[in-house]
């Protein structure tokens, strides 16, 4: 988890360091917010000629010298933390990468009422703000809650003002606390990822707009009736349903766009009046929007997967608060607007947002970083093995790994994963995992026959893939499903199930890659998945043990509807690193150069071309030619060529997601190349000049063949792929193009991809 913060949401990185927490925080200092107070207070007011002693002076002077310079570092520090959470918020990595946890677990605090408890403690912040006259009226500050779930006080709060920062407690307990820093007129914006990662919803609702009853319904538990059926939970145990909500603060609500938003990940509005007795406005509007990020965060299903599921707030996360100078009448009607910065399962389910509040179309509060935490109830455990699962697959079958375990087989603490079987502890970091973010292609395990360390051939598994409605891979293919979707979709289930067969206890004290050595795949018919949900089968056929390591050979079937229309097999091998490094290429380690430096051509035969500005083989991160070189007439067949080559960049989108400590480009996007350079030889001799708007299919019925014997890595320089043409078959509205292809990395041949078959159909001119 090295990278993920305590509440698993991306954190800021400040380059201070606070003081130590006191005795009653609940948890460790954070990382990027205001110094804890210091030792016990020891004043001027305490000290006078008539109580001082002649041999206590000296340790006196000394406490008291102490006490002075311990409150000139908080002050200090103070100006820091604040000074640092902007920088970080500037310099946060476009990965939005979550920074390392806390070495000091907060402990489980039982339930709270989190609305009324914002509102309640930041209405006591308020006033005393207002009576010092410190701000923020207008202005901004910085607001840390001290506590994941603080409980709705028994007695007012109150703030006591310690150097710059305020505390705002009940006198034992510190609940939050707020910096001011002044007025806040330009705003440091997040980094937008390159490429925003699409939503994955555990569930897809059937509603966008709610109305007040809607929410009513939603905070009473009704919550299948709301957002439809996927989110049904009936017949569970009482004690794992979601706990009741607090009084209901917003109005409406409106999940506008689920790729809105300058991070492209969920644009969100609401209203809510303010209260008839409102002092002021900002503690009612920061409330307002925690509950508007609690209504995504179930809309999404990121409930689903925890008993007992309750809202929480991000302890030890600074969020930004700025006030306008807006008036806003008690009564009014205010408007919120939220644009979600990031989602994600881990260590449990989480979302952030920044968020605006207007009042009659003028800016009234604007928050920066706020976030909520799904987290299971108390005495509850999400990962208890001998827990039933609360998720049921396709066909209404309990799921024995849902997505939070798969999410953790991703880039989890693989040692907080019930392996059925193991008593093993693992200590190696590399281990095989699955795919990360976008290119994780497996949601739940469904079922399985084996046991763990028997391999026996023969045992099988399933495991469930719910396909985005508008999924990346096919926008940025031209609106077809490309090759490397399936092969990931296929390969990543093996994978899995190898591991949860016992490989992932296997050499438990060194690092284990996963990498996969040969395979064949068929496409037996053309299937819309987007929106739906594919069953992933696996079937174990050989299991070989090897010196440093592991090989196993699957059948694998997709199916879709209850139909198979995907099937092949794998060889999957399980390396450490000294059998890894052993990998010699196809040529036994010799040079084979491409047929273009083996057989150079006329200058008059050859097209160069730069396909970066044609879009149509692939684009954002299906984008994976760049110099590309044509023989027609030429190849080992005589009936054309394409060589392509690209160089290795360290921030390649897939060596962050493939895999997790253990980066590798993926076989299937060298594949994925080779079909984009079948497909440019297409677009750019001729060969589709009687078609309208040609897009290219994976060829029903032709068996793919494809072999790797080496890896491509940050370090390396570049990829080159050629593809030797076949045969050419036109007709009407389609043309059909067989070829066998190579890839290098650098200048050892690694990969040999037999059969590309790419299916170009359009309307006939």
């Amino acid at each position: 988890m090295d990278e993920l913060g305590f509440e698993g949401i991306p954190l800021p990185r400040p380059a201070v360091t606070p003081a130590v927490a006191p005795a009653a925080a609940p948890g460790p200092a954070p990382e990027a917010v205001v110094p804890a107070l210091g030792p016990e207070t020891i004043g001027p007011e305490t000290i006078g000629p008539e109580t001082i002693a002649p041999e206590t002076a000296a340790s006196l002077t000394a406490r008291l010298v102490e006490r002075l310079q311990h409150t000139h570092a908080r002050v200090l520090a103070a100006h820091q933390a604040v000074i640092a959470w902007q920088l970080a918020r500037v310099a946060r990595p476009a990965d939005l990468s979550p920074a390392p946890a806390p070495a000091v677990p907060v402990p489980l605090p039982a339930p709270a009422r989190p609305g009324d408890a914002v509102a309640t403690i930041l209405s006591a912040a308020a006033r005393a703000l207002r009576a010092a006259g410190t701000g923020p009226y207008p202005g901004s500050a910085v607001v840390t809650w001290w506590d994941e779930a603080p409980e709705l006080p028994d007695t007012a709060p109150r703030a006591e003002r310690d150097g710059e920062e305020w505390r705002i407690g009940d006198g034992e307990r510190t609940f939050a606390v707020l910096v001011p820093h002044g007025p806040q007129d330009s705003w440091p914006e997040s980094p937008v990822p390159r490429f925003p990662p699409d939503p994955r919803p555990l569930a897809r609702a059937t509603v966008t707009r709610l109305t007040a009853a809607d929410l009513d319904a939603l905070a009473a538990g009704d919550i299948a009736r709301v957002l439809g059926a996927a989110f049904d939970q009936s017949g569970r145990p009482p004690a794992t349903l979601p706990a009741p909500w607090p009084a209901r603060l917003l109005d409406t609500v409106t999940l506008a766009d689920p790729r809105g938003g300058r991070s492209a990940q969920g644009l969100l509005y609401a209203t809510t009046r303010l209260p008839d007795r409102a002092g002021e406005a900002w503690p009612h509007c920061v409330a307002a929007a925690l509950e508007l990020l609690r209504v995504h965060a179930f809309h999404q299903g990121l409930h689903l997967c925890l008993p007992g599921a309750r809202a929480t707030l991000p302890a030890r996360r600074p969020v930004l608060v700025d006030v306008r100078d807006t008036p806003a009448p008690p009564g009014a009607e205010l408007r919120l607007e939220a644009e979600i910065t990031a989602t994600g399962m881990l260590p449990r389910p989480y979302a952030t947002a920044d968020c605006e509040v207007t009042v009659a179309g003028r800016s009234l509060v604007r928050l920066r970083d706020l976030g909520v935490v799904l987290k299971e109830g108390p005495g509850q455990d999400a990962l208890d093995p001998g827990r039933p699962s609360l998720r049921r697959s396709v066909t209404g079958k309990r799921v024995i790994a849902d997505e939070l375990h798969t999410a953790i087989f991703a880039e989890g603490d693989l040692g907080t994963v019930p392996l059925p079987g193991s008593t093993t502890r693992v200590t190696g970091r590399v281990r095989p995992r699955l795919p990360r973010g976008d290119f994780r292609m497996l949601d739940r395990v469904v079922d399985r026959d084996g046991e763990w360390g028997e391999y026996r051939p023969g045992s099988w598994g399933l495991a469930e893939y719910d396909v985005p409605a508008d999924p990346w891979y096919v926008r940025e293919n031209g609106g077809t499903m490309p090759q490397l979707a399936l092969m990931e979709t296929a390969l990543q289930a093996a994978g899995l199930f190898s591991g949860m067969l016992g490989v992932a206890g296997a050499y438990p004290d060194g690092h284990l890659s996963c990498r996969n050595l040969d395979g064949r795949a068929r496409l037996l018919r053309h299937v819309d998945t987007p929106g739906t949900t594919v069953e992933q089968h696996v079937t174990l056929r050989s299991h070989s043990p090897l010196p440093d390591g592991v090989m196993h050979r699957y059948d694998f079937r997709l199916r879709a509807g209850g139909e198979p229309f995907y099937a092949g097999e794998a060889v999957h091998g399980f390396f450490t690193p000294e059998l890894l490094a052993e990998q010699q290429g196809l040529d036994g380690g010799t040079y084979r150069p491409p047929w273009l430096e083996r057989h150079p051509p006329a200058p008059a035969d050859v097209r160069r071309l730069d396909p970066r500005r044609d879009l149509r083989p692939g684009r954002g991160r299906l984008a994976l030619l760049e110099d590309v070189t044509l023989v027609p007439g030429g190849g080992d067949h005589g009936a054309g060529y394409v060589l392509c080559d690209k160089p290795v960049r360290r921030d390649d989108w897939f060596f962050h997601h493939h895999f997790f400590q253990d980066p590798v480009m993926p076989g299937s996007a060298g594949v994925q190349m080779l079909y984009q350079a079948v497909h440019a030889y297409a677009l750019h001799t001729g060969l589709l000049d009687h078609l309208v708007r040609p897009r290219s299919h994976i060829a029903v019925g032709e068996e793919l063949h494809w072999s790797y014997r080496g890896q491509i890595l940050r370090e390396h320089r570049r990829v080159r792929g050629e593809a030797h043409i076949r045969e050419v078959r036109r007709e009407d509205r389609r043309v059909l193009l067989r070829a066998d292809g190579s890839v290098w990395r650098d200048d050892l041949r690694i990969y040999q991809v037999d059969n590309i078959a790419a299916d170009i159909r359009g309307e006939a001119a």
